[in-house]
């Protein structure tokens, strides 16, 4: 008996539910993400099929992978870690013969066309099953996901979910690379930055916001944002956090739990692993 499920732009039906969930996204308004990390004991399978874009990485001793296409059979099988990219219209079959961890970004077409500035329907994007060494950009990138989606104790900033699946995008070929040519925000766009991050940093904000800001598409936005501070907008965003948290507690006029929150931070514990993330000491440490 199979167990039906959906997750953002992918449904199916699995044999059992995941024995262990490590993290979880779940899409929410304009972010049309979804995310999940999981985890089974037991050989099991599942169907997919997929309306918008998925991308994952299995890691199990034995997979057999079939896609739903008349004449198609068997559409690979792997053992150790795989790299799956499901396009829009996919439909197809899993299995593991064994204990499995596996871990899924799924965009819907609306995240997609966001992020790259383009119909999903012009899109040439193939079906993908290959051994996860040769995608191990993409490996890194869902774990460092899986990590900051661990933590239910808060949610995940929505810059880095953000920021990871536009990086997803560019490690698979489907976004655009860095171009050759340096490129670079404007003066005036980088004032805009400036301006809109100090407004907004106790608060969430996007990637997408902020390219929205300067007029320019998330992809090329990150391109000349990097070009124009040398790091992304994420570092950007965390170093400016972190700064206002410093003079926070240097003044001594707030607890820690203040200072967090005025600086954007979820709680004081998130805060102090980022402190230690970006200059490696804790936040009183830092502000001494």
């Amino acid at each position: 008996m199979s167990v039906p499920f959906a997750n953002g732009s992918v449904h199916g039906e699995i044999s059992a539910l995941p024995d262990i969930v490590f993290g979880q996204i779940v899409a929410s308004g304009i972010d049309s993400l979804t995310f999940i990390d999981f985890g089974f004991h037991l050989p099991g399978h599942s169907t997919h099929s997929v309306t918008g874009l998925l991308v994952g990485t299995w890691q199990s001793e034995s997979l057999t992978f079939q896609e739903e296409k008349a004449g198609s059979g068997i559409y690979e099988e792997n053992a150790g870690g795989t790299f799956v990219l499901r396009p829009p219209g996919f439909a197809g079959r899993t299995e593991w013969n064994g204990q499995c961890r596996g871990r899924y970004l799924v965009f819907s077409p609306e995240a997609v066309e966001r992020k790259i500035e383009a119909p999903v329907g012009q899109l040439d994007i193939g079906t993908t099953t290959c051994s996860l060494s040769d995608r191990m950009t993409v490996f890194h990138l869902l774990t460092a996901l899986g990590l900051a989606a661990a933590d239910r104790d808060s949610p995940t900033d929505a810059l880095l979910i953000d920021s990871v699946a536009l990086a997803v995008l560019r490690a698979c070929g489907v976004a655009p690379g860095a171009s050759p040519r340096k490129t670079a925000l404007t003066a005036r766009q980088v004032r805009r930055i400036r301006d809109l991050v100090a407004d907004r940093i106790g608060t969430p904000l996007s990637l997408g916001e902020m390219a929205e800001a300067v007029s320019l598409s998330e992809s090329y936005f990150v391109r000349a944002f990097k070009g124009s501070f040398g790091i992304t907008p994420y570092q950007y965003v965390l170093r400016e956090r972190v700064a206002l948290a410093q003079s926070l507690i240097r003044s001594g006029t707030v607890t820690l739990s203040e200072a967090a929150s005025r600086a954007g931070f979820p709680d004081a514990r998130r805060m102090g692993r980022t402190f230690r993330k970006v200059t490696g000491r804790s936040p009183t440490a830092a502000a001494r």
